[in-house]
């Protein structure tokens, strides 16, 4: 339960962008009683575990190209805390394929504990358009996995690599990785040294290339589009 306050409480410092805001935001939310003063100490103690944890926070941007032009950009982040391992990741890309022109949004997150996934969620817009709104949620030994306004449960456990792992690390001796997206596991083939292929169920073909063990680039092709995921130094 800690770590997830404190994850939580990472996100709130980032936000607020200076340790004298963040300390008035958290005050301004609880209610005045002898409880606000026992919850202030408790995030004074808690704070002190969160700034350890943002120094072990890395984040990578990438460029997404198409041809030699820039139609997006990602940003990913990858959090560790007492064995709990928080990815998330934004996407924007904005471009024109022949006369139609496009505009699309994601965003991801999966949250690891002591190396099983332990929640995931996955949003995408395409022309203002929702195409993806799925949470993964482990409980009991399985997922509970809601879409929209359904759910449903899922015996796939443990899940411990998924899509977004694959910006997080490498996968080396690793032949399977699971698609939130298409709720099932996909093969990964290595094709040579630190470079792998990923063939999806809807025909999209993925390669990924890695330098000391960081992904620094991934070509994403399908039937209408091929992009070029670049790595911005």
């Amino acid at each position: 339960m800690i770590p997830v306050i404190v994850l939580w409480l990472i996100k709130k410092y980032k936000k607020a962008g200076s340790r004298k805001q963040f300390f008035q935001n958290i005050s301004a939310g609880i209610k005045p009683s002898i409880f606000k003063i026992a919850s202030v100490v408790l995030v004074i103690l808690l704070i002190f575990f969160a700034m350890s944890v943002i120094a072990q926070t890395k984040e990578l941007n990438y460029m997404i190209m198409r041809g030699t032009d820039i139609v997006g950009g990602i940003h990913f982040s990858e959090t560790n805390n007492s064995g709990m391992k928080q990815l998330e990741m934004e996407s924007q890309v904005k471009g024109r394929i022949l006369f139609i022109s496009y505009s699309g949004s994601a965003k991801e997150e999966a949250v690891y504990q002591n190396g099983v996934l332990y929640q995931s969620s996955i949003y995408r817009k395409m022309n203002g358009k929702e195409k993806a709104n799925k949470q993964h949620q482990a409980m009991n030994n399985q997922y509970v996995i809601r879409s929209g306004a359904n759910s449903e449960t899922s015996p796939i456990y443990p899940i411990t690599y998924n899509m977004l792992s694959l910006y997080s690390t490498e996968p080396v001796n690793i032949d399977k990785v699971y698609s939130d997206n298409f709720q099932r596991f996909v093969d990964i083939k290595k094709l040579q040294d630190h470079k792998y292929k990923i063939s999806l169920p809807d025909g999209n073909i993925n390669y990924y290339y890695y330098h000391d063990g960081e992904l620094v680039l991934v070509e994403a092709h399908s039937t209408w589009y091929s992009v070029m995921i670049v790595l911005k130094k």
